[in-house]
């Protein structure tokens, strides 16, 4: 492998610039992030069943919203990959999608007190479209001003384990990056690079130990 493909594609301090500066609120904001079949939808709903039963208000949301992936250009790529040029469009598309949600949904809901858990957020825009060729520096630009999370938990599994959760779940109906191992590979590289960011778990653990791990972080503060 050359050098190049070792070279960092985005850095924390790159990450870092997107957030804007910190608002005071009663809320809680946490994401969970990672590739499809890391169990995000599974760990959403039992911390969410958790947080409940404490008696806190709950938000379960994700990112992008259906707004976006109900568009048939974003639908098209997800079937047959496009062009970085392409690419560069529906970031922008996704960007805006975030910018609203945060607007309409997220921000309230921390002013208000409540627990938003968020299914990727905007970690997840750099894994995916820097794998498709967009440069991170003018993702942070489009992206900018998104509150930080409290809690950013990365499901992370090996390429080879996420294609057989994948297979298994949904046999041939795969999307384009679903169906290579180095796409697959290509994007959760750069959630590795976004380590310092992200607060990393095995995602290859059984369901309820990786509850119990996320629990134990946020009950700890970090």
């Amino acid at each position: 492998m050359t050098a190049t493909l070792h070279s960092p594609r985005i850095t924390p301090e790159l990450v870092r610039e997107v957030f804007a500066p910190p608002e005071q609120h009663p809320g809680m904001l946490i994401s969970i992030v990672g590739f499809d079949g890391s169990g995000k939808t599974t760990q959403l709903e039992a911390v969410a069943e958790v947080l409940r039963a404490r008696g806190r208000e709950v938000v379960v949301t994700k990112q992008p919203t259906d707004w976006y992936r109900e568009l048939g250009e974003v639908r098209t790529f997800h079937d047959a990959g496009g062009s970085s040029a392409t690419a560069r469009v529906l970031a922008l598309l996704a960007a805006a999608d975030r910018l609203r949600h945060i607007h309409e949904v997220v921000n309230p809901a921390l002013r208000r007190g409540a627990v938003v858990l968020c299914d990727r957020y905007v970690y997840a825009t750099y894994g995916v479209f820097i794998h498709r060729g967009v440069d991170a520096a003018f993702l942070t630009t489009i992206n900018h001003g998104v509150p930080r999370p409290d809690f950013a938990f990365y499901l992370k599994m090996s390429p080879e384990q996420l294609a057989s959760r994948l297979r298994a779940r949904d046999g041939n109906a795969l999307q384009f990056e679903e169906r290579s191992l180095d796409r697959i590979a290509s994007i959760t590289r750069t959630y590795d690079e976004m380590a310092e960011e992200l607060l990393t778990v095995d995602g290859s653990l059984p369901p309820e130990v990786v509850t119990d791990t996320l629990l134990r972080t946020i009950d700890q503060g970090r």
